[in-house]
């Protein structure tokens, strides 16, 4: 065992003190090169890593063989823009476009091989040495004719697709020209640029949206053998300041107590944008990502704040450190990362309860006789096991009840009785836990206290009497008790029974309702002056039951009068008396004859009702001395229409006239008409038929009347009715 932990721990001495040397990617590899190329440039770009993360140096070893012109050299050189190594072509005598000193002569020279080797802050280098081999391509050249170069853009002009820049690119060889592309990157990496088929830099988005000046445009064109790339600085004008959190570019530190209160201050954060107008927009990262609900950023107001979340608490005993990252952007640029670091501090925290509320029923009941366990746990926001002491809060009744100081449990101290309302069913109680440091925590505990059945049914008299005669209908109640049970709920409840033993003649004559109620049930064989005496129960529904005892004396007399009338009594008669008597028929002979005698009264008030309704319907008056023709009772005709003949008087018209009125007028019926609308109206007589009149003429005409006949008035004899004339 011991040589195996050597062993082991040996391994890993030795693979900590190993270094590895720099390592080149890709290669070997081959690149083209034109013979008529005259500018230096760059022909290929290493990839180079340390797995130690050691810096490192890289160079050219060798070439092979040595270039024929001795202007002509190849070398390993850093890019300042990038940082990265490359394989460089160097021309010590380039010439001019127009009279090129170029670097290659394909009928003596075809292909080199470029060793490179890195070597690392160790001193440990590149083994095996990587080569780059060189192809001379004859004849040929592929060369950027303007670049490098450098291009001034104001930022705020130039939208997108607008051109940057457009590039010129010389192909020597024909032959090999299947068409050049081009692609592009940028140094540091930017969106804000593109490159179309023919050479055009274009803006791939407005560049005030570009917060980097300057920018590296690496532009690479090829014919499908030769490929060149070229470097393009493009400097931005009338930028677009980018916003900042000023008072934060330093990443400050703050410390908090954990027992910082809610919505309480952490930091205040000043904004910055040198563009007045911009609006600015922040955001924040939290890590632990878990606690991001503990802050907020109020940006309504400036400086914007750093708030402890309301309802949140640092716990110290969980997280003691928070990093929170913001960014502010105009919309065009983002600022940022600016870093706030939070450190929580420790503090003595009070105990609280695993639940704020906890509710318990029990029965009410004599002190001390319950034992209620809310099951509290209690909980120390230090983490540490210490003693606690429990215990109630003055306040709504507390003083009805003990706590164990120790676990918690309660009781009652006193007599608890819901009966009557005299305690309250539900409480409401409130619970402190105090640590040994003095440090409180509260909770709430409700007792809902239900009723048992400690009470029987109590009646309001130790004895009632009630009567019954022979007007006491079968089954007619003779009188109700009254009982009352102080308990609450169906404890409270009862019914009401006959006793378990009772005199048999009892249940024969009288029945107890659930109700307590009494009623008369037989009165065969029931003779007058018993009494009959029996005990009643009410009965609770309680589990168990309880019950209450009264007793009743039904007494059965005889009535004095024709009156039926239920009395009740209530007595302290303790002694029990019961008679048997012949049966009484139920009728007497008095009460036969008022039923005769009050018949024969109604049928006269009824014919004499019945006879002045058709008077009214015939005269329109009850009573009168007018008769009555019952045989056209109810018609109401209307003669107004009828022609009347027409007789010539013997004597002068307005004779007869004057005469006529005056014999009206001393009429006891038709003297008070004065007018021929009232005559025809429902309180006056109708027309009567005169059947003894002859008809005049043919039968269309009415029967003559004693008005329309020819006439000679003599003396008046006056009589009821129309006044005698001569006819």
């Amino acid at each position: 065992m011991k040589i195996i932990v050597f062993l082991t721990i040996s391994s890993v001495i030795i693979q900590t003190g190993y270094c590895a040397a720099p390592v080149i990617h890709g290669l070997p590899t081959s690149v083209n090169v034109g013979e008529l190329e005259y500018k230096g440039r760059l022909i290929y770009e290493l990839t180079v890593s340390d797995v130690n993360g050691d810096s490192f140096v890289c160079r050219m070893q060798s070439v092979s063989p040595s270039p024929n012109n001795t202007n002509v050299d190849f070398r390993v050189l850093i890019d300042s823009a990038n940082g990265k190594y490359g394989v460089y072509l160097i021309n010590k005598n380039e010439g001019t476009s127009t009279n090129p000193n170029v670097m290659f002569n394909f009928d003596i020279e075809q292909t080199f091989n470029v060793f490179v080797v890195c070597t690392d802050a160790r001193n440990t280098t590149t083994n095996p040495i990587p080569y780059l081999r060189v192809d001379i391509i004859d004849n040929d050249k592929v060369e950027f004719t303007n670049l490098p170069d450098t291009v001034s853009k104001d930022a705020t002009a130039t939208m997108q697709n607008d051109i940057v820049y457009t590039v010129q690119v010389q192909n020597e060889l024909t032959t090999n020209d299947n068409g050049l592309s081009f692609s592009i990157a940028t140094v540091p990496p930017s969106s804000s640029f593109d490159i179309d088929g023919n050479g055009n830099i274009l803006a791939a988005r407005n560049l005030v949206l570009e917060n980097t000046s300057p920018i590296f445009v690496y532009v690479t064109v090829t014919d499908g053998v030769i490929w060149v790339k070229e470097t393009l600085r493009v400097d931005l004008t009338n930028m677009n300041n980018i916003p900042e959190i000023t008072n934060l570019k330093n990443s400050p530190s703050v410390h908090m107590s954990e027992l910082l209160a809610s919505s309480s201050l952490i930091y205040s954060l000043t904004g910055n944008d040198g563009d007045a107008s911009d609006t600015l927009t922040y955001s924040m990262n939290i890590d632990p990502v878990t606690d991001t609900a503990l802050f907020e950023l109020d940006t309504t107001v400036n400086p914007l704040q750093l708030r402890l979340a309301s309802g949140k608490n640092f716990d110290y005993e969980k997280t003691q450190y928070y990093n929170i990252t913001f960014t502010v952007t105009d919309s065009k640029a983002t600022g940022g990362p600016f870093i706030l670091n939070v450190h929580v501090l420790d503090e003595n925290e009070p105990c609280y309860f695993d639940k704020s509320t906890y509710s318990l029923s029990t029965y009410e009941g004599a002190a001390g006789s319950i034992s209620l366990n809310p099951g509290f746990i209690i909980r120390d926001g230090d983490g540490t096991n210490q003693g606690y002491s429990l215990s109630f809060l003055n306040g709504n009744g507390s003083e009805r009840f003990t706590m164990d100081a120790s676990s918690g449990l309660i009781s009652y101290a006193t007599d608890y009785d819901i009966d009557n309302s005299a305690m309250p069913s539900t409480v409401y109680l409130n619970v402190k836990c105090q640590d040994i440091t003095g440090e409180t925590g509260n909770a709430s505990v409700i007792i809902y206290i239900h009723d048992i059945n400690d009470n029987a049914p109590v009646f309001n008299s130790g004895e009632y009497s009630f009567f019954a005669d022979q007007f006491t209908g079968v089954g007619s109640l003779i009188g109700t008790t009254t009982a009352t049970d102080i308990d609450s709920g169906t404890n409270a409840q009862f019914t009401c029974s006959y006793g378990s033993t009772q005199n048999a003649i009892a249940n024969t004559y009288y029945t107890v309702g659930s109700d307590c109620s009494v009623f008369f049930t037989s009165r065969t064989a029931l003779s007058y002056d018993t009494v009959i005496r029996f005990t009643l129960l009410a009965t609770d529904k309680g589990s168990p039951a309880k019950t209450g005892t009264t007793y009743v004396n039904a007494i059965y007399r005889e009535a004095s009068t024709t009156t039926i009338s239920t009395s009740t009594t209530t007595t302290s008669t303790t002694s029990t008396t019961t008679t048997t008597a012949a049966p009484s028929t139920g009728l007497e002979d008095g009460s036969i004859a008022a039923i005769v005698i009050g018949s024969i009264v109604g049928a006269v008030l009824l014919g004499l009702l019945l006879y002045m309704l058709f008077r009214w319907c015939y005269t329109g008056f009850c009573c009168g001395p007018d008769p009555c023709d019952f045989a056209r009772c109810c018609q109401r005709g209307d003669y107004s229409n009828y022609q009347r003949r027409q007789v010539t008087p013997i004597r002068s018209r307005q004779r007869i006239e004057d005469r006529r009125r005056d014999s009206y007028e001393l009429d006891s019926d038709y003297g008070s008409l004065k007018n021929q609308d009232m005559r025809h109206s429902r309180f006056s007589r109708p027309e009567r038929n005169y059947p003894d009149f002859p008809q005049v003429g043919e039968p269309q005409f009415p029967r003559l009347s004693p008005s329309d006949a020819r006439m000679e008035m003599i003396s008046p004899k006056y009589t009821r009715g129309l006044p005698a004339i001569r006819y």
